[in-house]
């Protein structure tokens, strides 16, 4: 009787522990501040690993309200491919048609551009299965490739302009 009841503790227990320690994909930050400061368009890569030889959407950096990114190299903290289209009229000129030839990363905007599109929102890291996958080409000949593998993509809600 002891160690059935010892063994439906440790069962209980290890339950327990493995259901806190995940974040769920599901959950989305409170409503936070940020700014568009760039934008790109890459090479899709399918789910084989092969390119596919179309064009991503268009996607979006953002850097947050505060964030220790700001004076960096490359000012973001994150990327998202479903900023809603009508929210601005982005110039012509700070919209690259693609990416950033000189290191395959995004194109930012220029410094007077990098405080005018700001927004309010709320985000989640975008799971794996809906991750898009894309490649900007092969940089290193040209000096250092910008690190994709540093930034998330996230997956947006409840997006509004600030004026």
């Amino acid at each position: 009787m002891k160690t059935v009841i010892l063994k439906m503790c440790f069962i209980f227990l290890f339950l327990v522990l493995t259901g806190t320690g995940c974040e769920k994909e599901d959950e989305y930050s409170d409503l936070v501040e940020g700014y568009i400061v760039g934008s790109f368009i890459c090479y899709e890569i399918g789910s084989d690993g092969q390119a596919t030889g179309n064009q991503t959407d268009r996607g979006y950096c953002i850097l947050l309200e505060d964030s220790e990114n700001a004076e960096s190299h490359w000012p973001m903290d994150f990327y998202t491919f479903d900023l809603p289209a009508e929210l601005f009229d982005f110039p012509e000129e700070i919209l690259f048609p693609t990416h950033n030839p000189n290191d395959g990363g995004p194109a930012f905007f220029p410094e007077s551009f990098r405080n005018e599109f700001k927004i309010k929102f709320e985000y989640r890291n975008t799971s794996e299965s809906k991750r898009i996958r894309f490649d900007c080409g092969f940089y290193t000949m040209m000096g250092i490739p910008f690190p994709w593998e540093d930034y998330n993509q996230v997956t947006l809600r409840n997006v509004s302009k600030i004026n």
